[in-house]
């Protein structure tokens, strides 16, 4: 249950891989070395933006009702 799209930003190309049923992962799309921003996971109606290479080791970096939101949250924060 592994499916990707491709999140284009000003800063980049991210990659979204569905993980799970409401889990997805966020890396850099472009070049060997990728980088992680992190998770989005979907909690009920909320989407939560969770920074970090590891989902256990990850820190909440913001919620919306939306994907692209904290798709935008979690890139920000990467950004920072």
């Amino acid at each position: 249950m592994n499916s990707q799209a491709v999140y284009r930003t000003d800063a980049g190309d991210w990659k979204i891989e569905k993980q799970t049923e409401g889990l997805y992962r966020v890396t850099s799309a472009a070049g060997s070395a990728r980088r992680s921003a992190g998770y989005i996971e979907q909690v009920g109606s909320v989407w939560v933006a969770l920074a970090g290479n590891r989902l256990d080791h990850c820190v909440e970096v913001g919620q919306s009702i939306t994907f692209d939101r904290a798709a935008a949250l979690l890139l920000k924060h990467e950004a920072a």
